[in-house]
């Protein structure tokens, strides 16, 4: 519910500082974003309840909004997947992040209800 709070427990528990925690006024959306490894964890809060992202926490609580793996060729790994009967959300199947890099979303009801997300590009620390 707060990226801010958030920040505080990591770097309180775990002694981690995000790489970046920003703020996305056009999707109405706050990020802390973290490098553990190869990977990056990111606390999301909607800075907006009627938002997608609102919405979502309400109905569904704190918790996973997604797994993203990180690809190369995105628009063929998005076709690959849907030649496989997965649908995609998005136009065309992949949409450019807040953060400018391509993601391809699986829509949960073709991925056993499960939020997974294909990505191909880096996060820009700054």
């Amino acid at each position: 519910h707060n990226a801010d709070d958030m920040v505080t427990y990591m770097e309180q528990t775990f002694d981690m500082t995000p790489v970046k925690v920003q703020v996305y006024e056009s999707r109405g959306m706050k990020n802390a974003i973290y490098k553990v490894g190869e990977t990056n964890l990111e606390f999301t809060e909607p800075l907006d309840a009627n938002s997608g992202m609102g919405k979502f926490l309400e109905r569904e609580g704190p918790g996973v909004y997604h797994i993203a793996f990180g690809v190369d060729g995105i628009e063929e790994v998005a076709e690959g997947l849907v030649a496989k009967g997965h649908t995609l959300s998005g136009k065309n199947g992949t949409v450019r992040s807040a953060e400018g890099y391509l993601t391809a979303t699986l829509a949960p009801e073709s991925a056993l209800g499960f939020p997974f997300q294909v990505a191909e590009g880096e996060i820009n620390e700054g």
